[in-house]
C-alpha cells in the first residue's frame, strides 16, 4: 500500500502539529479556527450561505401556508435511508407545527425503486388524491415523474441535495413548480432548513435526527455539517424520542458516551435495515412514536431485520469473492447473481471496493428487472461512468463515490462489456493503486497522550474531517497475538525509546489477524494509525489502531 502524506513536514511540537492538521483542513485564519472548535449553532446560518435561494424557499413556504390555509392535502415523498427517513420526520414535525398534517410516502425498495420512479408515483396517487406533493432527499433527476404530476395540476416542491442531470454542461432540472436544492447539505439539511423557514421553533427538537442523517449520508463534517453534529449530537445524548432510547439501549449504546462511528456503525445500520429488506415506514414510526410500548415493537422488528441483514450479506460476500476473483485483471469489478438480494448489494459493493480497491458495481438479477448498486474510490466519479451507459439503462442516479440503476435483464451483458471498456479507458493505474492518506510522520515525542488528546479535540471524525492517520517511528514488537472471535483481529504490544526513555504502545489492527503470522515477536516495524486514548479504571494509555504495517529489514 502507497502511504500519501498530506504534509511532508515533520512536526517537532503540539502547537506545529496542531497548526498543521488545522491547514490540512483548509483552516488557517483565526475566525476559521473559533468556529472550528467552537461551532456556531445552525440557526446561526443563512439560507446563501449553505447553498440555498432564498427566493425559492420564500416561494415554498408561501405555498406551504397555503395548503394549510386552504386545508389541503400534502404528501411528503422520502427515501428509505437513515438520510430519507429523518428528513421525512423533520418536515412532518415542522408541517404539523403550522397546521398542515401530511401524509408521509416512503418507496418500498424492491415495488419502486429508488425515488419518484413510474412505479412509486402510481403507488402514492393510488394511496393518496395530493394537492400539494413535496419531496425530501430525492427527485433531482424525476423528469418524468414531474412532468406526470403537472399534467394531473399537483403543486411540487422538490427538495434535495443530490445534484441534477447534466445536458451539454449545464444541469438539467426536473419540472417542478419549485426547487429547493443544495450539494452542500444532506437531505435532511435542506429539509431542516425549509422547516426552520417554516416554523423555528419546531426545528430544535429534530436536532438529534439531524446529526444521524448527516453522518449516515458522509457529509463533509465541515461547516454547517460540523454544526449539524456538534448541536445535533449533544441533543441526541438528552433526545425526548422515545424510539431513539429504546434503539440506543436495545443496541447497548450509551447516550453519553455517542460518537460518529457509534451512529455509522451501530444506530444507523438498524435503520438502514429496514429500508434494505422490509419497509422504512417502520423506521420512520420508531423515530415519531410517543408511545414506549410502540417504541418497544418496533425496536424489536428493527434488530430483528438487521440480524437477517447481516447474514444475507455474509453470505452473498462468500459468493461475491469468488465471482470476484475473475475480474482481477479489469479496472472494474461487476458481480450479479440472481440469489444476490437487491437490499444489501450495497453493502456487497462496499466490500469487494475494500478488498480489491477498485470501483465496484454489485447486481441483483430479478425476472423482470436487474437492480445495480455501485461503490468506487477517490478519484473515480463512479455515477459520471454509469450515466455513459445510460441508454442501456431505466434509471440511474447517486453520487461520485456511490450511484445505483436499475435495467432490463437483457441488457446486462452489454451493461457490463461497456462498462469495463469504459474503465480500462478512462481509468489509470496510478488511480487504481491502493492509496492511504496519512497526515504526517510523528517524531518519538509526539507518540503520547497529548497528541491523543489534541487529535479528540478535532472530533467529531467524518468526510472532509477524516480522524488523523500518522506514520509512526520505526517500533520494536514485544508480542504479537491474534485476538477476538476466530482470530480476526491483530494486537501488537511494542516499543521505542525517547530521551526519557524506552516507552510502551499497544496497537489493534481491527480485521488484519492474518499478520500475527508474519508480524513477529523481535521484528521492528512502522505503522501508519491513529492515536487514541484507551480508559481503563480511571486511569488512560495510548494506543494506535493500525491501518498499515510495514516490516522493517534488519
Amino acid at each position: 500500500m502507497y502511504w500519501q502524506y498530506k504534509s511532508k513536514t515533520t512536526p517537532t511540537s503540539i502547537e506545529e502539529l496542531k497548526r498543521l492538521l488545522l491547514a490540512e483542513r483548509q483552516i488557517k485564519t483565526a475566525a476559521e479556527i473559533e468556529t472550528f472548535f467552537h461551532p456556531v449553532h445552525p440557526d446561526q446560518y443563512s439560507l446563501e450561505s449553505v447553498g440555498l435561494s432564498s427566493s425559492a424557499m420564500k416561494r415554498a413556504v408561501e405555498r406551504i401556508h397555503q395548503a394549510a390555509h386552504q386545508k389541503e392535502t400534502v404528501v411528503i415523498f422520502g427515501d428509505y435511508d437513515v438520510d430519507g427517513v429523518c428528513a421525512t420526520a423533520i418536515l412532518w414535525e415542522a408541517l404539523r407545527a403550522v397546521g398542515v398534517v401530511a401524509q408521509p410516502f416512503l418507496p418500498h425498495r424492491e415495488k419502486h425503486g429508488y425515488g419518484l420512479t413510474a412505479r412509486s408515483l402510481k403507488a402514492l396517487l393510488a394511496e393518496h388524491s395530493p394537492d400539494l406533493v413535496i419531496t425530501v432527499d430525492n427527485g433531482i433527476v424525476a423528469h418524468d415523474a414531474f412532468v406526470e404530476l403537472k399534467k394531473r395540476g399537483i403543486f411540487t416542491i422538490l427538495t434535495d441535495h443530490h445534484s441534477p442531470e447534466m445536458i451539454e454542461a449545464a444541469p438539467h432540472y426536473p419540472e417542478a413548480d419549485i426547487i429547493v436544492q443544495s450539494t452542500q447539505l444532506s437531505g435532511s439539511g435542506v429539509a431542516w432548513f425549509l422547516a426552520r423557514e417554516l416554523s423555528p421553533l419546531a426545528t430544535q427538537p429534530s436536532l438529534d435526527l439531524m446529526s444521524l442523517a448527516t453522518i449516515a449520508d458522509q457529509m463533509p463534517l465541515l461547516g454547517i455539517n460540523r454544526s449539524f453534529v456538534v448541536h445535533g449530537m449533544a441533543a441526541l445524548k438528552k433526545t425526548n424520542r422515545i424510539g431513539l432510547h429504546a434503539l440506543m439501549t436495545t443496541a447497548g449504546v450509551n447516550p453519553v458516551e455517542l460518537t460518529t462511528e457509534t451512529i455509522n456503525y451501530v444506530l444507523a445500520p438498524r435503520i438502514n435495515a429496514m429500508g434494505r429488506l422490509k419497509h422504512s415506514l417502520d423506521a420512520l414510526r420508531l423515530v415519531c412514536t410517543t408511545s414506549a410500548e410502540r417504541a418497544a415493537a418496533l425496536v424489536e422488528e428493527l434488530n430483528s431485520t438487521n440480524t437477517t441483514r447481516q447474514e444475507l450479506t455474509s453470505d452473498m460476500i462468500e459468493h461475491a469473492l469468488q465471482q470476484a476473483a475473475q475480474w482481477t485483471d479489469q479496472n472494474i469489478i461487476i458481480v450479479a447473481d440472481t440469489r444476490y438480494h437487491e437490499g444489501v448489494i450495497g453493502l456487497l459493493a462496499s466490500k469487494l471496493v475494500e478488498t480489491y480497491g477498485k470501483p465496484t458495481i454489485a447486481i441483483a438479477i430479478g425476472e423482470t428487472l436487474i437492480k445495480a448498486s455501485a461503490r468506487s474510490i477517490p478519484g473515480v466519479n463512479i455515477t459520471e461512468l454509469i450515466r455513459m451507459v445510460k441508454d442501456d439503462l431505466l434509471e440511474v442516479g447517486g453520487h461520485p463515490m456511490a450511484a445505483g440503476f436499475a435495467a432490463l435483464p437483457e441488457k446486462l451483458a452489454s451493461i457490463q462489456s461497456r462498462l469495463e471498456k469504459l474503465a480500462k479507458a478512462k481509468l489509470t493505474a496510478e488511480m487504481l493503486t491502493p492509496t492511504l492518506e496519512v497526515e504526517c510522520a510523528l517524531t518519538v515525542e509526539l507518540v503520547s497522550l497529548e497528541t491523543a488528546e489534541l487529535v479528540q479535540e478535532l472530533a467529531p471524525f467524518g468526510k472532509a474531517n477524516l480522524e488523523p492517520i500518522f506514520a509512526l517511528p520505526v517500533m520494536k514488537v514485544v508480542s504479537s497475538e491474534a485476538v477476538g472471535k476466530a482470530g480476526s483481529h491483530l494486537k501488537l504490544n511494542l516499543t521505542f525509546n525517547t530521551v526519557n526513555g524506552p516507552q510502551f504502545l499497544t496497537a489493534l489492527g481491527w480485521s488484519k489477524g492474518e499478520l500475527a503470522k508474519t508480524v513477529a515477536a523481535g521484528a521492528h516495524v512502522r505503522l501508519a494509525g491513529t492515536l487514541c486514548l484507551n480508559s481503563w479504571k480511571n486511569k488512560q494509555s495510548l494506543q494506535t489502531v493500525i491501518k498499515d504495517v510495514v516490516i522493517i529489514a534488519e
